[in-house]
């Protein structure tokens, strides 16, 4: 269904910049189909150097007040989103920054929209409030997983269910012949050299052939990486890292392979939808969260034996592994009717 639109300066605030897949491929979903739509395309971002050449769109500094008020100021609709950002997990900070800019731009009447993220539990009354208070302010909510709109809706915060929008960009891609195993490893409680030996004696006892160690986001993936391949070459076994690709070649890469073993929520999405057997290493609620969506095998690292993990991996490279459900696609139509209503 197409809608028809005048020029918008459509502002989106999210992780960008950093290098990161997951949001990085988000984004790049996202501003590609705003512009194939034919709206202007700005950001909030790190490096926006970087994120301006690389995307085609204009790139303000996250971190600048100058900047993020021009940006807000200079924009008809600001789009949240997507990966979980509505969240105190990781900081105060980050949660308190996003929800201060989607006041700032209701503050200037400018429409809010939050795409196809994922909301966790706040931790804190205060925090809590303050999500819920700002969040009833916003035009449009689209979440990506049932968590996410059962926790809105116990805060009687009306939302709509969408998949990741990174599955835009391979649920229409040809499946590629597959060979080989990927590990894709990021640094976390949980992620030891005990857990990291386990998984290695595993690997090396089912699989024969050279391990790909994958990076998705050098600054934080790039050490425990290589700790694993020297793991896997004392072995006796071959391996080799791979840093940190564009959107488009770890796609390719991943398309390409038999196996992935993945840490990362968007290896896991990508991987699954492109036929790639695919094993989760679950580190917190949003990949426990797709690993029951998709019915992945899987451990939660920081609660598994040594059996356990022997067993299920056993199972992987066996081919014995239960039946995968298919995922959602990514639909387009409705952000699009949202975009385009005055």
């Amino acid at each position: 269904m197409c809608y028809k639109i005048s020029m918008k300066n459509v502002l989106v605030s999210g992780y960008i910049g950093f290098d990161n897949f997951g949001d990085e491929a988000i984004f790049y979903a996202l501003s590609t189909h705003l512009k194939k739509m034919g709206y202007f395309v700005s950001v909030l971002c790190n490096k926006k150097q970087n994120v301006s050449k690389k995307y085609g769109v204009v790139a303000y500094n996250y971190k600048e007040p100058f900047e993020i008020f021009k940006a807000i100021t200079s924009c008809d609709i600001l789009i949240s989103g997507g990966g979980s950002l509505l969240q105190n997990k990781t900081s105060n900070f980050s949660l308190f920054y996003y929800l201060l800019v989607l006041l700032f731009a209701k503050i200037c009447f400018k429409k809010v929209i939050i795409f196809a993220q994922g909301v966790e539990p706040i931790i804190g009354k205060i925090p809590e409030l303050f999500t819920r208070t700002i969040l009833k302010l916003v035009d449009f909510i689209s979440v990506r997983d049932d968590k996410s709109k059962e926790l809105l809706e116990s805060w009687k915060i009306k939302s709509n269910l969408v998949s990741d929008p990174a599955y835009s960009l391979v649920q229409d891609k040809e499946i590629s012949k597959k060979e080989g195993l990927i590990v894709q490893l990021r640094s976390f409680k949980g992620m030891d050299d005990k857990l990291l030996s386990n998984l290695c004696d595993s690997i090396v006892k089912n699989y024969k052939d050279e391990v790909k160690v994958f990076s998705f986001q050098d600054e934080v993936d790039e050490n425990i990486c290589l700790k694993f391949v020297e793991m896997i070459k004392k072995k006796s076994a071959n391996a080799k890292y791979i840093s940190a690709k564009s959107i488009d070649e770890t796609i390719n890469i991943i398309n390409g392979s038999k196996y992935m073993i993945s840490t990362r929520l968007h290896g896991l999405i990508i991987s699954n939808a492109l036929q790639t057997k695919t094993f989760a290493l679950c580190y917190d609620d949003k990949i426990k969260t797709i690993v029951e969506e998709l019915n992945l095998e899987n451990i939660d690292i920081l609660n598994y034996s040594q059996d356990e993990l022997n067993k299920k991996m056993d199972n992987f490279f066996g081919d014995t592994i239960s039946n995968v459900l298919p995922y959602r696609r990514f639909e387009w139509d409705e952000i699009d009717f949202e975009l385009a209503k005055q």
